[in-house]
């Protein structure tokens, strides 16, 4: 195996047996395939269960794939939401934030009291609100925009988001569409309000 990865034969060579090869497809997709179900579970444990099910589902079906056909970043992610359904489904207990659910409030702090050191934010602290609130801008919308604008963040295309989602074009287009002004509205408004 090459030290540059190689998705191509990766996947070939995965296909056929290859362990080696699998497991630097695992190293390659596994921070990506967990962030997404990240996104839309904001649960650790269950995010790398789902993570673990899913190289689990695909290695499985890799001898069954012809590797110099197979899409394979597509393909692995529609297990990865195979897998997030299921999970919804089988216990509908997956944690979404909700839009009115407080951010650590003190409550020996009283009603007007304003920290002025509180206000004043590091860059890190700053990036950390701005995550809290697109975390809680997702976990507002429906799940399937929300799994489009994820999939949409990685750097999918339109087409590869409709395969992964088993929809046709025109839907993810008009879903992303929807699903983007939806998010900017919300997030202006929990920005408005200082959420």
């Amino acid at each position: 195996m090459n030290a540059v990865f190689n998705e191509p034969q990766c996947v070939e060579e995965a296909c056929q047996g290859s362990i080696a090869a699998f497991e630097a497809l695992v190293l390659h997709y596994e921070p990506k395939i967990r962030r997404m179900l990240y996104g839309m579970t904001h649960d650790e444990q269950l995010t790398l269960d789902l993570c673990q099910e899913t190289f689990f589902a695909a290695y499985r079906a890799l001898p069954r794939m012809d590797g110099t056909q197979l899409r394979f970043a597509p393909w692995l992610y529609r297990i990865a939401l195979n897998q997030l359904r299921s999970e919804w489904r089988r216990k509908k207990h997956v944690t979404m934030l909700s839009l009115n659910s407080s951010l650590n409030q003190d409550e020996n702090v009283g009603e007007g009291y304003i920290d002025e050191e509180a206000l004043k934010l590091t860059p890190f602290e700053d990036s950390v609100v701005e995550l809290d609130m697109v975390q809680r801008v997702l976990a507002h919308l429906p799940r399937n925009s929300a799994i489009c604008l994820l999939l949409d963040a990685e750097g999918f295309s339109y087409s590869e988001i409709a395969e992964m989602m088993q929809d046709s074009l025109s839907a993810v287009r008009s879903r992303l569409s929807r699903a983007r002004h939806a998010f900017q509205r919300l997030y202006a408004t929990l920005a408005q309000d200082g959420v």
